[in-house]
C-alpha cells in the first residue's frame, strides 16, 4: 500500500471508518453475529479487490523504473495450461506467426555454408518482414552518417588544436595540421556518401540477422537449468522447440493409453514439457523482435527508434482489468450494486481459475502458495463472493439500502 500515491492516513481513516461501520451496520440489526461476519467477509474481499487494482493502475501511471514494471498479465498467460489460456494467450502478440515470418529459414542451407557467403547473399536471405523494417531505417541510417560525420570534423579540429598547442617544432605542427585536414576531408567523404554508407549498414543488418536464422552465428540465450547466457542461433532453437512438440505428443499418447499414469508421472512430464514449449516460443518471438529492434538503434546511431504506438487486444484487456477489480472493489466496500459486483467478481475468478487451475496434471501458478489440489484461493473466493450475492448485504450497511429507498419512494409516489 506504501507504494500507492495515496498517504496512510488516509488509508487508516478510511479503514476505521470501516471498522466503525461494520459495528454500527452489526448494532442496527440486533447484534446478529451472522450479520457481522458477512459483512466483513464483503468488506475483506471489496478491499483486496479495489487495492490490487489500485496497485495495478499505479503501475501504469509511475512507467517502468528500475523499481517498478507496469501491470501486464502476458506473462501469466504465457505458460498457462488452463481450458482458456491459448485464448488468452492469442489476445497478445502471436509468437508463433513472429517465428514463422521473422526466425524460420527458407533455404536449405547449413550454418556453415551460409556464413561462407558474401554479405550481400546474406542480406538477400533475410527475411521478408524484417528486411522490409530495416529498409525503412535509410532515413535515419543516413542523418545518423552525417551525425557522425560531423562529429569527426569536430574531434579532428580538437585534435589539430591540441596538437598544435603539444607542438614544439615547426615540423611537428605542419604534421598536425596535414592529419587534421586528412580527418576532416574523410568526414566531409563520409558526409557526402551518407547514402551509400547508410545502404551498406543496412545490408550488413540484414546480413547480421540472416546469420542468426540460418545459424551461422548464435546470440545470446537463456536456458533453463543453465546459469548465465547460452550462445544459440534460430535453427537450434526451432529444434528444441520441434523435440518439445515431440515429447508433448508421445507423452499424451501414453496418457491416453493409461500408460504410467499410476503416480501421474506422464501427466507431470507432459505439463512440464508443455509449459517449456509454450515459454520458448514466447522467448524466441520475444527475442527476435529484440534483435530487430538492437539492429534498428544501431542503424538510428544507438538511439532506439520508437514504434508505432499499436496495442494488442490484451493490452486493452489488461487496461480493462485493472479498471474492473477497482470498481468491483469499490461497490462491494461501498454496498453499492452489491450482488451485481459479487457475481462480476466471481465470474473473474472462474476465469482466473480456468486459466491455471491446480489440476494434479498441470504445473502450479507462479507463487502459488501451499499445494492446492483442485480447490485453490479462487475457488474459495468465487463461493464466498456467491454466498454473499444471495444476501441482502448491501441493504444492511452500503449504498444499497439508499438506492432502494428512492426507488421504493418513487413506486409509492406512482402508485399514488
Amino acid at each position: 500500500m506504501t507504494n500507492l500515491p495515496i498517504p496512510l492516513q488516509v488509508l487508516y481513516a478510511g479503514l476505521a471508518g470501516t471498522v466503525l461501520a461494520l459495528i454500527v451496520a452489526t448494532i442496527q440489526n440486533n447484534w446478529s453475529v451472522r450479520v457481522f461476519f458477512l459483512l466483513a467477509l464483503r468488506l475483506a474481499i471489496g478491499w483486496q479487490f479495489l487495492f490490487e487494482g489500485l496497485y495495478k493502475v499505479n503501475s501504469h501511471l509511475e512507467g517502468p523504473t528500475a523499481t517498478n514494471r507496469p501491470f501486464t498479465s502476458e506473462p501469466y498467460f504465457r505458460g498457462a495450461p488452463g481450458p482458456v489460456a491459448a485464448y488468452m494467450r492469442k489476445q497478445f502478440d502471436d509468437p508463433l506467426a513472429i517465428i514463422s515470418a521473422q526466425a524460420k529459414p527458407t533455404k536449405d542451407i547449413t550454418g556453415e555454408a551460409f556464413g561462407k557467403l558474401s554479405t550481400a547473399e546474406q542480406a538477400a536471405a533475410c527475411p521478408e518482414p524484417v528486411a522490409k523494417q530495416l529498409d525503412e531505417m535509410a532515413s535515419q541510417a543516413t542523418e545518423a552518417v552525417k551525425a557522425e560525420a560531423v562529429k569527426d570534423i569536430l574531434a579532428a579540429d580538437a585534435a589539430e588544436a591540441k596538437a598544435l598547442k603539444d607542438a614544439k617544432t615547426d615540423a611537428d605542427k605542419d604534421k598536425a595540421k596535414a592529419k587534421a585536414e586528412t580527418d576532416r576531408q574523410a568526414a566531409k567523404k563520409k558526409e557526402e556518401t551518407a547514402t551509400e554508407i547508410a545502404k551498406e549498414r543496412i545490408a550488413a543488418a540484414k546480413a547480421a540477422y540472416a546469420r542468426w536464422v540460418y545459424g551461422a552465428e548464435g546470440r545470446p540465450t537463456k536456458v533453463k537449468y543453465i546459469t548465465g547466457d547460452v550462445m544459440l542461433s534460430a535453427p537450434q532453437r526451432l529444434a528444441h522447440l520441434e523435440w518439445l512438440r515431440r515429447e508433448v505428443k508421445a507423452a499424451d499418447e501414453r496418457q491416453a493409453a493409461n500408460l504410467g499414469n499410476g503416480h501421474g508421472t506422464d501427466q507431470k512430464r507432459a505439463a512440464e514439457y508443455r509449459t517449456d514449449l509454450l515459454v520458448g516460443e514466447s522467448d524466441l518471438a520475444k527475442d527476435a523482435r529484440d534483435f530487430v529492434a538492437e539492429l534498428k538503434k544501431e542503424l538510428n546511431g544507438g538511439k532506439a527508434v520508437d514504434e508505432p504506438a499499436s496495442k494488442t487486444r490484451g493490452q486493452l484487456m489488461d487496461k480493462v482489468t485493472m479498471w474492473f477489480l477497482v470498481a468491483v472493489g469499490t461497490c462491494l466496500m461501498a454496498g453499492l450494486f452489491t450482488r451485481l459486483a459479487c457475481l462480476l467478481g466471481a465470474g473473474f475468478l472462474v476465469m482466473t481459475y480456468l486459466t491455471y487451475p491446480p489440476f494434479p496434471w498441470y504445473p502450479l501458478a507462479p507463487n502459488t502458495e501451499g499445494n492446492p489440489l483442485f480447490v485453490n484461493k479462487n475457488v474459495i473466493e468465487c463461493l464466498a463472493l456467491l454466498a454473499l450475492a444471495v444476501m441482502p448485504t448491501g441493504q444492511w450497511m452500503g449504498l444499497d439500502a439508499l438506492v432502494g429507498r428512492i426507488f421504493r419512494r418513487k413506486r409509492s409516489a406512482a402508485a399514488a
